[in-house]
């Protein structure tokens, strides 16, 4: 068994769940930790028993003990450190949302692909492609049984956002340093979900959009706050697909996450994400009637979310998996979002 040496550049909420769920792999050492903040940078390795610490990840990658790094920061930084980590030589387990912006996007894409004998993985394929829930629609598809795939219905909102979710997040009401609201932070995984389901074969090619963020006053939370509070697409693409996507956080109004897909022999109703219901319902047709069947997904034995994703990460080093969401996969589906989010 190969053990790899980490260092985490970012410690806050959900650098330190990857950390935890790291430590259960007896595959992760983690060697370094950093964060901007000297205090939550020496908590952070205090709880996990991890000896060096920085609050300069240049720190991290300068340490040729260090195989692969975990950049858990915002948005707005991965671009430079993502480039110094493969300059660096290391592997990465990249978060998501994958950049904030075009720029900042390409930049990712042309460092990944400049460094081919480096492993990157980015993080929406966590509650989305590694879930048991996604299989199961996924071999439903796979087998014919919805017939030809024509349209795809998603939508979720939510009168709460992400600051009262997580009051240290500030930074994630600004688009210059988040890329968004609902779309950036959620929308990731709604697009690695659903156009997963049909293996990533569609191509956008057409869209009409609209966002709103004059919805809630957000100035009991933050100084500042100019992300989407609600909006929705319709887009079709180059298959033939039509999809309708509705998503918000701060809305007068709310709908749980659901979505519906149509196809020419049946369709699909569900919940995606692993915390909500594990009923999927199918439509379809027997004998010229119409018929429903319900079926429920054991999700005793699906790990934790984040322990999946760790555990993919090292399956992905040890030459054991290939990545379920590569760069320029979460490129494609983040130049769907910022469309969606910018126009």
């Amino acid at each position: 068994m190969k053990q790899y040496n980490l260092g985490i550049i970012g410690a806050g909420m959900y650098g330190k769940i990857l950390m935890r769920f790291f430590q259960q792999d007896e595959r992760a050492n983690i060697l370094w930790v950093n964060s901007a903040s000297e205090g939550t940078t020496k908590s952070a390795a205090a709880e996990f028993g991890v000896e060096k610490w920085s609050t300069d990840y240049r720190d991290v990658l300068a340490d040729p003990a260090v195989d692969a790094v975990v950049i858990a920061t915002p948005p707005y930084l991965h671009a430079d450190q993502l480039e110094a980590a493969l300059a660096a030589k290391k592997h990465v387990l990249l978060e998501k949302p994958i950049a904030e912006s075009r720029e900042s996007l390409e930049r990712i894409v042309k460092a990944v692909e400049a460094a081919p004998s480096l492993k990157v993985l980015e993080a929406s394929c966590r509650h989305t492609r590694l879930t048991r829930k996604f299989q199961f629609i996924k071999s439903m598809i796979d087998s014919g049984k919805l017939g030809d795939v024509y349209h795809i219905h998603h939508n979720t909102l939510s009168r709460g956002t992400f600051i009262e979710y997580n009051p240290n997040g500030a930074w994630a009401m600004n688009k210059k340093l988040a890329a968004g609201g609902p779309f950036a932070d959620r929308g990731v995984y709604d697009l690695s979900f659903h156009l997963g389901l049909l293996n990533d074969v569609p191509q956008l090619k057409s869209m009409q959009r609209f966002t709103r963020n004059d919805l809630r006053d957000m100035s009991k939370w933050v100084s500042f706050s100019d992300v989407e509070q609600h909006g929705a697409a319709w887009m079709e693409f180059n298959t033939g697909l039509t999809y309708y996507y509705e998503s918000g956080a701060g809305v007068h109004n709310e709908t749980p996450n659901e979505t519906r897909i149509y196809g020419t022999k049946g369709g699909l109703r569900f919940q995606h994400f692993s915390w909500d219901s594990n009923e999927i319902e199918f439509f379809t047709t027997e004998n010229g009637e119409p018929r429903k069947d319900t079926f429920t997904i054991d999700m005793t034995k699906e790990p934790n979310d984040s322990l999946a994703i760790t555990t993919h990460f090292l399956d992905y080093l040890d030459g054991k998996a290939e990545p379920l969401m590569t760069v320029p996969l979460a490129a494609k589906h983040m130049e769907i979002l910022f469309k969606i989010m910018d126009g």
